[in-house]
């Protein structure tokens, strides 16, 4: 008796489940049009809208679909339910055309503002030169001095031999004269002495070539290429251990700990947004369309890649600084690899 009432409600639930997602009748293949939506309309470049669709039935019954999208007009970088503003050079309408079961329908926004002061990517003679791997280096910002600044420090032990330990040059914003352990058993003579001035954290920007392509007059281009996003443990851990005044903890540290309190000051020292994540690889999808402008086209995509580092005023990586000459001192660069995924191309008459 209670296997079969068991049956019986199991049929039962599994009828209505099937009336309720329109399965039993159908369903979402009788999707008449779509309705789009796009989270921003307007976008400037390295922004984010999220894409929805909505179906609508011949009963008029409105329910959620996934559908396919495309660029069919302008340029960006789509992903799943995502368009990144990713064109370099581009301003003016996206048109993105979405399909669902055959059904189509077609959705604008717009590109306002590139913000950007420079240009940092090469000028090629023609669509078939080599690119560069990378784009040289370029600063955004000297950051505030540090709050705390330590480094590794080697002393002389009285039988020849040396002691490794961690030795705090700033504290509280404010430089330290170490009074102890003698002068003479510093390996390095300038750490019993003053630092000529308190270090910063800095933040300069590269691009990464991801892949180039020729392409002909009016091609639209679509392609999912794999680039990763985030930074290592290790070089955020190395950068924590000089901006702590925890000399002792290093080997303690978690990811959380580091990730929260590395973001907290990078955002305060160099008044930028960012968000330390883990090292991962993604996969999105590139797509651009181009007019009858050229006759041949060179495309690339480049990953944004932000460092933060500890400088000199000058903004000088402290390692490379007249400043710290003979300090022997490391700026500990982080490189993030964020979301912001750039296309550039270039346009070339036979």
């Amino acid at each position: 008796m209670c296997r079969r009432f068991t049956a019986v409600v199991l049929v039962g639930l599994a009828v209505t489940f099937l009336f309720l997602s329109g399965c039993l009748f159908g369903g979402l293949k009788k999707i008449e049009s779509l309705e789009l939506a796009a989270s921003q309309s307007v976008l400037s470049f390295g922004e984010a809208t999220e894409l929805t669709a909505r179906g609508k039935t011949k009963t008029g019954r409105i329910v959620s679909v996934i559908p396919s999208w495309e660029i069919v007009e302008g340029s960006g970088t789509l992903g799943e339910s995502e368009l990144q503003v990713s064109d370099w050079d581009y301003v003016g309408p996206i048109t993105l055309r979405a399909t669902y079961n055959g059904v189509s329908e077609e959705l604008t926004v717009q590109v306002n503002d590139l913000l950007k002061d420079y240009d940092p990517f090469p000028v090629p003679s023609s669509p078939w030169v080599v690119l560069p791997n990378r784009t040289e280096s370029q600063l955004v910002e000297i950051g505030e001095p540090v709050d705390f600044f330590s480094t590794t420090v080697y002393l002389r032990l009285q039988d020849g031999s040396s002691l490794r330990g961690r030795g705090c040059f700033v504290w509280n914003g404010q430089i330290m004269l170490p009074d102890d352990p003698s002068p003479a058993t510093w390996m390095n003579p300038k750490f019993y002495e003053e630092i000529p001035e308190i270090p910063r954290l800095s933040h300069r920007v590269h691009f990464e070539l991801i892949e180039s392509q020729v392409l002909g007059r009016g091609t639209n281009f679509s392609r999912s290429v794999s680039h990763r996003t985030g930074t290592t443990l290790e070089e955020s851990k190395e950068l924590m251990q000089h901006l702590t005044s925890e000399t002792t903890a290093s080997a303690g540290w978690g990811w959380g700990e580091i990730k929260s309190t590395l973001t907290y000051e990078i955002e305060s020292r160099t008044k930028q947004s960012v968000k330390i994540e883990k090292e991962e690889t993604v996969t999105r999808t590139w797509s651009f369309q181009h007019p009858n402008d050229f006759d041949t086209y060179l495309y690339s995509s480049w990953n944004k890649v932000d460092t933060f580092y500890l400088s000199d005023s000058n903004g000088v990586p402290l390692e490379d600084s007249p400043i710290f000459d003979g300090y022997g001192f490391s700026s500990s660069p982080v490189e993030i690899r964020g979301a912001v995924v750039v296309q550039k191309t270039w346009g070339f008459n036979d």
